[in-house]
């Protein structure tokens, strides 16, 4: 899970400033990956980053390994970010 997490928070290099993933990814190695996750989620809703369907997916799997305890309202207002391959919003 703990890679999982640092997998998934490098995904969004680009779309969430990098000094911020980095921060969030390190709480991983501080044995905190549920709260590296809970901070790369909120990161990606407070820059409005542009999400796909997978990565949503990936979010939501994530969130009920952890047993929905970490990232919760980030995971709401993630669903808006959403965009579809072509670019579009959903």
């Amino acid at each position: 899970m703990r890679e999982g997490i640092k997998v998934f928070g490098a995904r969004f290099a680009g779309r969430v400033a990098a000094e911020k993933l980095r921060f969030a990814i390190e709480y991983v190695d501080f044995g905190e990956s549920g709260l590296a996750f809970e901070t790369i989620c909120d990161y990606i809703v407070e820059e409005d980053a542009p999400i796909s369907e997978e990565e949503y997916r990936l979010a939501v799997e994530i969130f009920n390994d952890y047993g929905g305890k970490w990232g919760v309202f980030s995971i709401e207002h993630m669903k808006a970010l959403i965009v579809k391959e072509d670019g579009s919003a959903l």
